[in-house]
């Protein structure tokens, strides 16, 4: 239960760096990583491999777990490679880039991949797991850590959950280097690299600290078969309320935002005061607060669809906000019907109604949006849109039955 609720509290808003950009840190710390970089096309990755000695490891610089049992829609099957020559990593990003990646935890369309990684392969001979997490129960930074590695920590908990040990870091005293040394110690590193583990450890918590991270996480930290430790895998989550502060990962955030569509839809959002996350189904939805939101989610996937976007327009949204929402929502390359459900409370939903309205007449509807709202002034809101709407407007007051007629105007 102290495990469940560990990573069930870690669950908050943040901005989560890729791969590359995690090692990077790393190594800026002084944490040990491998040799490699990222690269956008065959060429680029076959020259990253000159760079660097082989074997080579590729993967499909994405954020989603399983990757190597993964496929692409290439016909590739493992979104993590292992190749010889740089010729061969050449030929495996063909197969990669520009084709997506589905695995366990994508969805049946999988995700892009814009981009690859090129590490040099290691001789693996033990495996472990270490994360740095902000927990509200502890009130505190927490090390999670286990003597096992090299899967996801849920199943080396349900395997070993023996191995799996929480350890509160007073937020005054920070990770020591005693601290660092009975952690690594039990971690069972091998002895010529407790020393080391500690140090990199220390860092690691530093960078916790400094780069206001909600999670570090690596898995595996390994050693190899010439006695040295590497940090093979890197995950980093950053606080969103801190970014203002972080030039670095904002500039990480611009890094991506050029090759990714979804992300650039999403920092718009944020500059009009928008919860915007996109999706990869079919079904454009607008809501006002999060839970409603993700009720709306589950109605629509209960009705046979799938939702293209998380958007919480909050509780106090002005007709400025509205209208961008809906730019937002049409902008959505997938989108083939949108669900407005609107619950008005604060927000009136009359103000919903003149967005609408004013959408579709300066930017016109590419697609039909059904209409379902309740609250404070509905009544005057579903007036006005039965005298001005019309077309590929639909006004439906019943959640199910809107649900499914959003449904079925997708397909």
């Amino acid at each position: 239960k102290l495990f469940q609720r560990v990573f069930r509290n870690n669950l908050v808003r943040n901005y989560s760096l890729h791969e590359h950009q995690s090692k990077q840190l790393f190594g800026e710390y002084g944490v040990k990583i491998q040799k490699g970089l990222f690269a956008h096309t065959p060429i680029g990755a076959k020259e990253v491999a000159q760079d660097i000695s082989g074997p080579y490891i590729v993967k499909a610089n994405v954020q989603a777990g399983g990757r190597g049992k993964g496929h692409l829609t290439s016909g590739l099957m493992g979104g993590v490679q292992f190749c010889k020559h740089p010729e061969d990593v050449e030929n495996i990003a063909r197969k990669m880039l520009g084709y997506r990646l589905i695995t366990k935890q994508t969805s049946a369309e999988g995700i892009p991949v814009n981009s690859i990684l090129i590490y040099e392969a290691l001789e693996i001979t033990k495996q472990m797991y270490l994360a740095l997490m902000l927990d509200r129960g502890y009130g505190s930074p927490v090390c999670i850590y286990s003597k096992y590695g090299g899967v996801s920590i849920e199943d080396i908990y349900a395997k070993h959950p023996e191995s799996v040990i929480i350890k509160p870091i007073d937020i005054k005293a920070g990770m020591t280097m005693e601290i660092a040394r009975e952690i690594t110690e039990e971690m069972d590193f091998f002895p010529q690299v407790k020393e080391e583990a500690a140090d990199n450890l220390v860092k690691l918590y530093k960078l916790f600290v400094e780069k206001d991270a909600t999670q570090v996480e690596i898995n595996p930290w390994a050693c190899t078969d010439t006695g040295e430790m590497y940090c093979l895998d890197a995950k980093v989550n950053i606080d969103d309320n801190s970014l203002y502060r972080q030039e670095q990962i904002s500039k990480f955030r611009d890094e991506v935002e050029r090759i990714n569509t979804d992300d650039l839809s999403e920092r718009k959002a944020e500059k009009f005061g928008l919860n915007y996350v996109s999706m990869r189904g079919n079904i454009g939805c607008m809501v006002n607060g999060a839970g409603l939101a993700m009720a709306t989610m589950d109605i629509i996937k209960l009705s046979g669809g799938e939702p293209a976007n998380f958007l919480d327009v909050g509780g106090g949204s002005n007709e400025k906000q509205m209208f961008e929402a809906f730019k937002l929502l049409f902008g959505h390359p997938s989108v083939r019907s949108v669900l407005v459900n609107i619950f008005g409370g604060i927000v009136r939903c009359d103000y919903i109604a003149q967005s609408l309205l004013k959408a579709k007449q300066e930017i016109g509807f590419p697609c039909p949006v059904v209409v379902r709202l309740q609250g404070n002034n509905a009544e005057k809101a579903l007036e006005m849109i039965n005298n001005e709407g019309g077309g590929l407007l639909h006004v439906e007051p019943d959640l199910e039955k809107a649900s499914k007629l959003a449904v079925k105007l997708a397909k």
